[in-house]
């Protein structure tokens, strides 16, 4: 799960969002009657139909921006935490092309805190792009890096488990001279609702590396400083007393050893599987 660093560092992220979203509602025409619409919705399920149509596949995102009339989410953020870092290309792939390319652009942000030997912290971006092929046209995920499209010469072997990103802060814990996170208006909603809607000048909402860079610094700092944050202090003597169970909210000690039990089943059973993916998937891809 993301450790606390991670959860502020997105709570900044998603705020700077929010906040240039709300200077162009505060505006007229369409873009501001769109932006209207266009809310964060943090870790909303989200459900997509799975190959067979007989079940769905769920998603909890870190973040989200969902428009009011969308059935999917247009914006989607996801914070590299050490489990989910080598997969984060395929989870790319899974809200883009699951979606059916209602979801514009998802980002990836990358911070290896805790890791002693290095500050370094990239962000990614993945959209969709049609490809002309000779079985017709074919809908690809494609990462965007410093600015440019990175393209896989096969289809069928993309860069899963392999670092690219664009570094906004290096391993020092400089910023780094890119020019930050960039999304467009149009970025938020599928191409139903967005086409023919806005002006060409309408702005980008952007949030600098600078900006990023204070963002994670500030987050770090505040988790360093647990321990000396200020809390409230009882007075001596004074007791503090619980309000005794109900019969229904009781639970006995077996009971939870179960529930742990089982817990810590699923997850194990979670992480063998996604390392089989990942192992089957490096092995069948390779190219010969």
């Amino acid at each position: 799960m993301p450790t606390g660093v991670h959860n502020l560092f997105i709570d900044r992220v998603e705020d700077a969002i929010r906040s240039q979203l709300k200077t162009i509602r505060s505006g007229s025409g369409n873009a501001a009657r769109f932006a209207t619409k266009v809310q964060p919705a943090r870790s909303t399920e989200i459900y997509f139909p799975t190959a067979t149509g007989s079940s769905m596949s769920k998603h909890e995102p870190d973040a989200s921006f969902w428009h009011d009339d969308a059935q999917y989410p247009g914006v989607i953020i996801e914070v590299a935490c050490s489990q989910k870092r080598k997969r984060l290309s395929r989870l790319a792939e899974d809200y883009l092309l699951d979606s059916d390319a209602s979801v514009q652009v998802v980002v990836g942000l990358d911070i290896e805190y805790g890791m002693k030997e290095t500050s370094k912290a990239t962000f990614s971006t993945w959209r969709t792009q049609l490809f002309d092929t000779a079985d017709g046209d074919e809908l690809r995920v494609v990462e965007e890096i410093a600015d440019q499209v990175i393209i896989t010469p096969n289809p069928f072997i993309f860069f899963y488990g392999l670092k690219m990103g664009q570094a906004f802060r290096d391993e020092q814990g400089n910023p780094t001279n890119h020019s930050g996170l960039q999304l467009q208006l149009f970025d938020f909603a599928c191409d139903e609702l967005t086409e023919h809607k806005f002006d060409s000048g309408v702005r980008k909402i952007i949030v600098p590396t600078q900006e990023l860079c204070q963002y994670l610094m500030a987050a770090e700092s505040t988790i360093r400083r647990q321990d000396a944050l200020v809390k409230h202090d009882l007075v001596p003597g004074v007791r503090k007393r619980r309000r005794s169970e109900m019969p229904h909210e009781e639970m006995t000690s077996s009971d939870e050893a179960r529930g742990e039990s089982k817990r810590r089943e699923q997850e194990e059973r979670a992480t063998k599987r996604t390392a089989d993916d990942d192992l089957d998937y490096e092995v069948t891809s390779r190219p010969h």
